[in-house]
């Protein structure tokens, strides 16, 4: 072992002992020559010590142990090009190669895993142990990104270990610089050698649709050309298709499909094409190579680069989007009765379930009015819930909120996306006195709930978590709250009691980290308990466990019967496989809850607000009333006669404070009943109580329903588009260009706007981005596109603080450029390894590839930081040099003190030999006068011979003391305050003798100061 510091300029200070070392030698004199030097000695030592702890002192040791990270590229290149026949094929070969190459790995050797694509994720840490069965079959996002997967592995490395990295690829890169990362990976002291395992692949027949060009707008009802460019590496024949909106599209022959032979190289073909009056009309091309006998494909290998999308938006007439809560969109469900009322008012209606609603935002853009009819939140992704909101403030869509026993904060929608929009707030009227609600979550933080989700990185406990704080933001500010969460023990993260600080309870729900073992039935009885000693309308707790409770069932069973005696429902949530569902089962039944098996736990934030919704009753209010026709001047109730029949229900809901908006209905407690405003480019309405044959029986039969629903339609709808917006949208190699042409009505540019916007990516995140003016009424903006797949631009210019009509485009990627180079670039791989030092190896040869081998490799030096140590050894020294100048410890060393120690000792001796002398006298006299025999009186005593002969020592030191004190030429005088001798008269000289030595060492160590 050596030591190394980081910072030896501090070492300097260790010079400063040869001035301190002078200065102690010249003032120090009073000392003892030991003492002077033992300061001086502990001094430098004092300032070695300091200088080592800020000269960052390490204790460097050497090791042969070896790491090595595999850094595996999962992306559809390698496992569509390469390993075309079986998805499967890929992993399998790899888990192969990785159990013959480790043959050369030794017991303490480290490997780990890094799986990427554009993204990149860590499958295996490095790790002495067995590997076990990898699955390289994930897919994160389209692309290949070298570079980062590289930095990401070498980050990975712990100390004390020799480094590799192993790169599987077939170094197709669409972003980053993975030469960049091998220069750096091969610079510094810690450099890290990177060998390649190239996928080697050249299909010499191979087709695809390599771009769908359509005009990204165009007029209503217009012919518009659209270009689809094929590719192929050889000579190819088949048969083209093209669909708008899922119809087959017939070329100026009337034929729905069209033979094409071409190749090798590219070829374009041109269909002419009436859109439809719809707003966005979409297109996809398919591509059908001829196949042989047995139905193999000619000349082609991959079918995913066969087919393309492309988009047109016309200012087409939209429709109304009906989402349908009450009877799931079923054609002759109640639901549909508000539909049928608006097609005979002359609107488009399309009725659709809550899970049905698109995912995406092209295709809403169809819609100019989107009405949620009794839809609870827990049926809407939160995905879509944004997509909604982005519909409305960004692209200018309408909606409304229509009532029922699951809608508005009845249905969850307290704390959603949507809940900003509505002109109405979702918390209950303070006149409600006594909590509508308590309800406690009883969260397993078990050390299993730490496992990851379908390969990404989050875990059951993070999924978990989130689905507990969606709850929490749910439920309104009187509603009592409380979570609580086990493992070995149970702890309330959340006390239970009201919900007045949602989103400081929801952050401390997500901090919950799982660890330990599954004590499930105390926790169950202690929410119980809470929940007794509060008063609430609804008392109910929610159960979430992934594995098997401690302890007997039966504990478990016996708390949730009391709690059910009580009023307190229970249901309960079993996430994973090795969850006990028949005791979870058993537990909701027994609590009168429900009970829900999950396989996969991203569902569980919509589950938890399924739960929620058990305690929202009381935000319901049933019975007769009258609305009340407030004198609004609303556009929707123009015209409508103020004498309407009765309602039976509403959601309770309250005005916002300040808000602009107009109430236009309200119930004669003062609640809304039909409210709406603006929020952001779009109109949002609320209408409290429902619209079929439940709440509104009466209002079917009643001439002003159509009417009122009619208008209601109309006037929240997004108006027709303006002219003068020309947006254009184009994909130039990885990068999407946006170029808007801003003019008025007469045709001058507008300057001086500002435009941001939104992107939505293909794979459904989202990108802001703002156009910047470069011409007279010209902005424009670039962004990457590495990916296939369409990509929806939602613009929102401003002219100042005036916002001017919402413009929509988007452009469309057939194939990204993976699938499109059909070679792996070897070459890069080769250079990588030859910058770092690494070795290019075989996938056909794992035996000869020495996946451990240490040749070339150094062996590691681990550092480990011993200045802590230092700093606490020089706090202990610094004692130390204090102590040796304050205390006079020499004097007890001075050959003086040795010689009074030694007379001081002999004294001692001596007087305990007169005692013995003495005593030894007395037991003769006793025996004289017992008339006995002196040796039986001696022999009963127990002469001790030891005790004689220490006595004839004393006597002899005592004459010799004597002697000297005669031969002294001035004998000092005795002392006037020394008591009289109780030696026997017929001993008087010894007995001076002693009190002389005492008293000369008494002064000796007294001093001349202290007599």
């Amino acid at each position: 072992m050596t030591i190394r510091f980081d910072d030896p300029a501090w070492l300097a200070l260790a010079a400063l002992a040869i001035p301190l070392a002078f200065v102690a030698l010249r003032w120090l004199h009073a000392m003892s020559r030991a003492r002077r030097w033992s300061a001086v000695v502990v001094r430098t030592l004092l300032l070695l010590l300091i200088a080592g702890a800020l000269a960052g002192a390490s204790s460097v040791r050497t090791t042969t142990r070896l790491a090595v990270i595999a850094v595996v590229d999962v992306s559809d290149s390698v496992r569509t090009l390469a390993f075309p026949d079986r998805a499967e094929a890929y992993s399998t070969a790899l888990r192969a190669w990785f159990e013959r190459a480790k043959d050369t790995r030794n017991p303490d050797d480290l490997f780990g895993v890094v799986a990427f694509d554009a993204r990149r994720a860590a499958l295996l840490a490095p790790a002495a142990r067995d590997t076990g069965e990898l699955d390289f079959s994930l897919s994160m996002r389209e692309g290949t990104n070298i570079e980062d997967a590289l930095r990401f592995a070498n980050a990975m490395f712990p100390p004390g270990a020799s480094r590799r990295i192993l790169l599987v690829s077939d170094g197709v890169e669409t972003g980053g610089d993975a030469l960049a990362a091998a220069r750096d990976l091969s610079s510094g002291a810690a450099a890290t050698p990177v060998d390649v395992l190239p996928i080697v692949y050249a299909p010499q027949r191979e087709t695809m649709i390599e771009a769908l060009d359509a005009p990204p707008s165009a007029a209503r009802d217009s012919i518009v050309p659209v270009r689809v460019t094929l590719r192929a590496t050889g000579r190819t024949a088949g048969t083209l298709r093209l669909f708008l909106e899922g119809r087959p599209v017939r070329d100026e022959s009337g034929a729905t499909s069209r033979r094409v032979e071409f190749g090798p190289g590219r070829t374009v073909e041109t269909f002419q094409v009436r859109l439809d009056d719809r707003r966005v009309n979409r297109f996809e091309a398919i591509f059908d190579p001829d196949a042989d006998d047995e139905g193999v494909p000619i000349g082609d290998r991959v079918a995913s680069n066969n087919r393309a999308e492309a988009f047109t938006i016309s200012p087409g007439r939209g429709a109304v989007l009906l989402v349908d809560g009450v009877s799931d969109a079923s054609p002759a469900g109640p639901g549909r009765t508000l539909a049928r009322t608006l097609a005979q008012g002359g609107v488009d209606v399309e009725v659709v379930a809550p899970r049905e609603i698109p995912p995406d935002p092209l295709t809403l853009q169809n819609y100019d009015l989107i009405a949620l009819q009794n839809v609870a939140a827990d049926d809407v992704s939160l995905g879509v819930q944004q997509l909604l909101a982005d519909a409305v403030t960004r692209s200018g869509a309408g909606l409304v909120m229509i009532g029922g026993p699951n809608s508005f904060g009845a249905g969850g929608w307290k704390g959603s996306p949507l809940e900003p929009l509505l002109p109405v707030t979702l918390d209950l009227p303070e006149q409600l006195i006594v909590p509508p609600a308590a309800i406690v979550i009883v969260l397993d933080s078990s050390g299993s709930m730490a496992m990851s989700v379908l390969g990404s990185g989050r875990s059951q406990q993070d999924i978990a978590n989130e689905g507990a704080a969606r709850a929490i933001l749910s439920l309104d500010e009187q509603d009592l709250v409380g979570v609580l969460e086990f493992n070995n023990s149970t702890r309330f993260v959340v006390p239970l009691g009201p919900n007045r600080d949602a989103r400081a309870s929801a952050q401390r729900v997500r901090s919950i980290v799982p660890g330990g073992g599954t004590n499930l039935y105390p926790a169950i009885a202690q929410a119980g308990d809470a929940l007794a000693q509060v008063d609430a309308q609804v008392k109910h707790v929610i159960v979430l466990s992934d594995g098997i409770a401690m302890g007997s069932a039966r504990v478990g069973y016996d708390a949730v019967e009391r709690m059910r005696d009580q009023g307190i429902t229970v249901s309960t949530i079993a996430v994973g496989d090795g969850a006990d569902t028949e005791t979870l089962q058993e537990i909701a039944r027994r609590g009168s809850g429900a009970f829900y098996r999950v396989i996969d736990p991203n569902t569980l934030p919509r589950i938890f607000l399924r739960e929620t919704r058990v305690v929202r009753k009381p935000l319901l209010r049933e019975g007769e009333f009258a609305p009340v026709m407030l004198p609004s001047g609303s556009p929707i109730t123009s015209g409508v006669s103020p004498s309407t029949p009765p309602l039976f229900g509403y959601v309770l809901t309250q005005r916002r404070d300040g808000a602009q908006a107009t109430y236009a209905i309200d119930s004669p407690s003062g609640e809304p009943i039909l409210a709406h405003w603006n929020a952001g480019l779009g109109r949002v309405a609320a209408f409290t109580s429902d619209a079929h044959d439940n709440w509104a029986r009466a209002w079917l039969a009643w001439p002003g329903y159509a009417q009122l629903w009619t208008q209601l339609a109309r006037t929240v709808a997004r108006p027709p588009a303006t002219r003068g917006y020309d947006l254009a949208t184009d994909i130039q190699g990885d990068t999407l260009a946006l170029r808007l042409d801003a003019r008025d009505d007469e045709g001058r540019p507008l300057d001086l706007l500002t435009v941001p916007g939104v992107v939505y990516l293909p794979d459904g995140t989202r990108e802001e981005v703002t156009l910047a003016q470069t011409g007279p009424g010209v902005y424009e903006a670039r962004l990457d596109a590495p990916e296939s797949g369409a990509y929806i631009v939602a613009l929102t210019p401003r002219l100042g603080e005036r916002a001017l009509a919402p413009v929509l485009g988007g452009a469309t990627r057939a194939t990204g450029p993976e699938l499109r180079t059909l070679q792996s670039n070897v070459g890069l791989l080769r250079e990588v390894a030859q910058r770092t030092g690494g070795r290019v190896l075989s996938l056909d040869d794992p035996t000869a590839s020495g996946l451990f081998d240490r040749a070339g490799l150094e062996p590691s030096r681990a550092s480990l930081p011993i200045w802590r140590p230092l700093l606490v050894l020089a706090m202990l020294v610094f004692l130390l040099d204090v102590a040796t100048r304050r205390v006079a410890w020499d004097r007890w060393l001075s050959r003086e003190a040795i010689a009074d120690l030694r007379e001081a000792a002999a004294a001692t001796r001596a007087a305990k030999a007169a005692g013995v002398t003495g005593a030894l006298r007395r037991a003769r006299d006793r025996a004289d006068a017992d008339g006995l025999p002196a040796p039986a009186k001696l022999e009963r005593m127990q002469f001790d011979p030891r005790a004689e002969a220490e006595r004839r020592k004393a006597i002899r030191h005592a004459v010799q003391t004597r002697q000297r004190e005669q031969a002294q030429p001035q004998p000092a005088p005795p002392l006037a305050a020394d008591p009289p001798s109780a030696t026997p008269q017929a001993e008087p000289e010894n007995a001076a003798g002693l009190l002389a030595a005492k008293r000369r060492a008494r002064e000796r160590m007294q001093g001349p100061g202290d007599a």
